[in-house]
């Protein structure tokens, strides 16, 4: 059985980067945002349901999903927000818990689960151990307006609307503070990994003796 580690916290604190830095440790990993693209993409009765609930304003002129659009509608209001993750969650759980269910066959070792909505959306039942990734605020709209190419006040709207860092410290069983340089990040991202890893193997040692 693989160990099922989930990766969440505030947009803009460096999950990806963490979650990089685990799979180049070897980790097989599942990107829920990227899973969450793929279904709108690809699975109609998906699409068709936010269609329903927020109009054709929020498609393209190929009839694809306007992310852009849908953003500006749902992170200016946290009960449009809410509406959208009500539709998007079993879903992306339904997916993620069969990409787990491959990787275990395939026989990975370790799987990171990476989500901005791990804990909200229930994905994070599915994990033995949650990290949260958190940073200062400032810092994470730095980052969000580079990344995203959004202006500012779109970044603020996106930070408004998540949790502040109790809630991740409270949930978690390691936070990771993003708050120095690369450097330091991948320090305290191969410490943690290593010590999960270590009570793994101790874990392992007592169920054989």
């Amino acid at each position: 059985m693989a160990e099922v580690i989930g990766l969440t916290g505030q947009t803009g604190a460096g999950k990806s980067t963490v979650r990089e830095l685990f799979k180049a440790k070897g980790a097989a990993v599942i990107d829920a945002d990227a899973v969450s693209h793929d279904i709108v993409d690809n699975d109609l009765s998906c699409l068709t349901d936010i269609v329903e609930h927020f109009s054709c304003i929020v498609l393209n002129d190929k009839g694809k999903l306007n992310r852009k659009a849908l953003g500006r509608i749902v992170f200016s209001d946290p009960k449009k927000l809410a509406v959208l993750n009500k539709i998007m969650f079993p879903y992306i759980v339904s997916a993620i818990k069969g990409k787990v269910t491959a990787y275990e066959h395939a026989g990975a070792r370790m799987i990171v689960i990476d989500g901005a909505t791990l804990i909200e959306s229930g994905c994070s039942k599915m994990c033995s151990v949650l990290i949260s990734v958190t940073a200062e605020e400032e810092t994470r709209l730095t980052r969000i307006i580079h990344r995203d190419g959004i202006s500012k006040r779109d970044a603020v709207c996106r930070v408004s609307t998540q949790h502040p860092e109790e809630f991740y410290i409270e949930a978690s069983d390691y936070v990771i503070k993003n708050n120095g340089t690369p450097g330091d990040l991948e320090r305290e991202a191969e410490r943690v990994l290593d010590e999960i890893e270590g009570k793994a193997k101790s874990a392992l040692t007592e169920d054989k003796a």
